[in-house]
């Protein structure tokens, strides 16, 4: 019985020695056949950058590039990222103003203030930018969160729609809480509302889990956690590599923040209310934010073009950079006019 409980284990060893070889080597794979190994992801940078001081104590940082015109585009970045995510846009649309910003807690953007963190405090910081600069012609180019940011900037603002905002790009993102559109969405939905109050006595202790986070090192385990939940099966290493480091250094704290943000974000019933032009971007494989999501938006809002790639996971701004700049660049043209030249 011995014997055969040992010859068991050793079978059990080899098999797990056997998958990690040839995880790592798939990984080598597809590291050798990068087509983006050469980007530097975090080196490109606006040509001009500020802070604007909130009054609950919040620093946002801004960043922008192009002529200062009174026209143009803001892009709001997903959770637990930052203005570098836009590495494909930032140096895209030639004669445009392009404007860039962290989300309160985010990048640059620190500290974050005292106000509760919600998807309508986010949206007032948005329209604090858009102020700031001066903007009175505007399309807000949202990714995940920030997509949601922009629908509740135009709800809980619709005196800014038409005039001001002249359009929204909706990339990978949701019209409720983010909870129910994540692959396996219900189930998820229903524990969460179980785990809630120890999930939240866990976000208490943030300082703790930075320390945590902090010695824990990058592993070929986290680099295939990140592709699968962020990417399709043919994304660049290169670029989950970088989306992974933004998300490791984005704070504790912001991340429970944002997740319990998403518990009172339902624009669903009011999508019709958003008359705007918009244009929605999905990805069939994207598991963080299920297309089935971008198809229901671009069904009830008024005015509003899908695009759902095949393909392409959470990250379709980076995944699919050339066909989405070409998308935004031919929405910018309708809505704010003038064409730019641009290169991918």
């Amino acid at each position: 019985m011995k014997r055969s409980s040992g010859v068991a284990l050793a079978s059990a060893a080899a098999t797990l020695a056997a998958g990690v070889v040839a995880e790592r080597l798939a990984l080598k794979k597809r590291r050798q056949r990068d087509t983006e190994v050469r980007q530097e992801f975090g080196s490109r940078r606006g040509e001009r950058s500020h802070h604007i001081d909130m009054p609950d104590g919040a620093r946002l940082f801004v960043e922008e590039s192009g002529p200062r015109s009174k026209r143009g585009v803001v892009f709001v970045h997903g959770s637990a990222l930052r203005t570098d995510m836009w590495h494909y846009q930032m140096e895209t649309f030639d004669g445009r103003r392009l404007l860039f910003y962290d989300q309160r807690g985010h990048g640059l953007s620190s500290p974050k203030g005292d106000s509760d963190y919600t998807i309508a405090r986010l949206a007032l910081d948005l329209l604090a930018v858009i102020d700031d600069v001066g903007l009175e012609e505007v399309v807000i180019v949202g990714h995940s969160v920030g997509g949601m940011v922009a629908q509740q900037l135009c709800l809980d603002h619709p005196e800014q729609q038409g005039d001001r905002v002249k359009g929204v790009v909706l990339l990978n993102t949701t019209y409720g809480p983010a909870i129910e559109t994540v692959l396996g969405g219900a189930a998820l939905a229903r524990l969460e509302r179980y785990a809630r109050r120890p999930f939240d006595l866990i976000g208490a202790h943030s300082a703790r889990l930075d320390s945590l986070r902090a010695v824990i090192k990058p592993s070929d385990a986290m680099f295939w956690g990140v592709a699968f939940a962020a990417f399709g099966p043919r994304a660049s290493a290169r670029q989950v590599d970088f989306v992974y480091d933004m998300a490791a250094e984005t704070a504790s704290d912001v991340i429970f923040d944002l997740l319990k943000s998403y518990r009172a974000f339902d624009a669903h019933a009011r999508l019709h209310e958003i008359t705007v032009p918009c244009l929605v971007v999905g990805g069939r494989e994207d598991r963080l934010t299920l297309s089935d999501a971008s198809e229901y938006l671009a069904e009830h809002l008024p005015k509003a073009e899908l695009h759902v790639f095949d393909g392409v996971g959470h990250m379709s701004m980076m995944e699919r950079h050339r066909e989405v700049n070409k998308m935004l660049e031919r929405f910018f043209a309708d809505t704010l006019g003038r064409k730019g030249k641009g290169r991918s």
